[in-house]
């Protein structure tokens, strides 16, 4: 299992498109993915659980992955986090 807190480092934050993006990454591994962000904990493969955590950009989520492919995954949903910059939005 990797963890890992990243902050949001699109402009838009996690508004809808972002959003509907990140859980066709997510969807992409068979690894559970969760993200969660003050109280709430999420699916990142669960559209409706995403519009639901309400994360803006510089704000910090921290990223569960865990699975037979969660160090693939975990690098691309952070990457995707941190609007291609890798390494730049990590806590």
């Amino acid at each position: 299992m990797l963890r890992k807190s990243i902050v949001v480092n699109r402009p838009q934050g996690l508004e809808a498109r972002p959003i509907a993006e990140l859980v066709q990454v997510a969807s992409r591994y068979e690894s559970r993915v969760y993200l969660e962000h003050g109280t709430r904990r999420v699916n990142a493969k669960s559209i409706m659980g995403m519009m639901s955590l309400q994360a803006s950009a510089g704000e910090t989520v921290d990223v569960t992955v865990e699975g037979t492919d969660e160090v693939t995954a975990m690098k691309e949903i952070e990457a995707f986090l941190c609007n291609g910059k890798l390494n730049v939005c990590a806590v």
